[in-house]
């Protein structure tokens, strides 16, 4: 996320100080009386403005009817921490692709902290999903989380019929146990 950040950053740099913006203000090193702070601000600004506009993109593409873009969206409405995010992924566990399922889940791992009761009523019911792949992402997932309610779902996959799905909820146990 932070990554993400930093390159929205310099990039606003970029554009500004090659600008009809640079040529009328000069750039970020002519300007003296530039407090430092408001530069910063500038770029939390400029980023959270990016976001918005990744969100609706992502949004759209929700819907596309194929299937690697759906999963490209999921995938990048996981490094989006809004709510509304949350929302639509949440909405792409039940989707007809066991990619976008399974991405879905992987994001939900990352951004379902912003409403934990809204994820968890979400992955729980998912873990009876028919692919090993998805249910092991939504193990991981909830692994991530570190929710105690999750505990009581992911044992009763420590007798799973697919090995990767056992050795992932034996994981998120761990992972959940140590957190407390």
């Amino acid at each position: 996320m932070k990554t993400a950040y930093l390159i929205i950053a310099l990039v606003a740099i970029l554009v500004f100080s090659g600008s009809s913006f640079a040529a009328k203000h000069g750039t970020v090193n002519e300007r003296e009386n530039l407090r430092p702070d408001s530069a910063s601000g500038l770029n939390i600004i400029s980023s959270e403005l990016a976001d918005i506009e990744k969100l609706k993109i992502f949004l759209q593409k929700l819907n596309d009817p194929d299937p690697f873009v759906r999963v490209e969206a999921v995938q990048g409405l996981g490094e989006i921490q809004r709510e509304k995010a949350l929302v639509s992924v949440c909405g792409c566990l039940t989707d007809e692709n066991l990619y976008v399922r399974a991405y879905a889940a992987e994001a939900l791992g990352k951004i379902g902290q912003i409403d934990i009761s809204l994820t968890l009523t979400n992955l729980l019911p998912a873990l009876d999903d028919p692919s090993p792949y998805v249910r092991a992402m939504i193990i991981l997932a909830l692994g991530q989380l570190q929710d105690n309610r999750a505990t009581d779902s992911i044992r009763k996959l420590l007798h799973d019929e697919d090995d990767s799905v056992m050795g992932m909820a034996k994981w998120a146990l761990d992972k959940i146990e140590s957190a407390q």
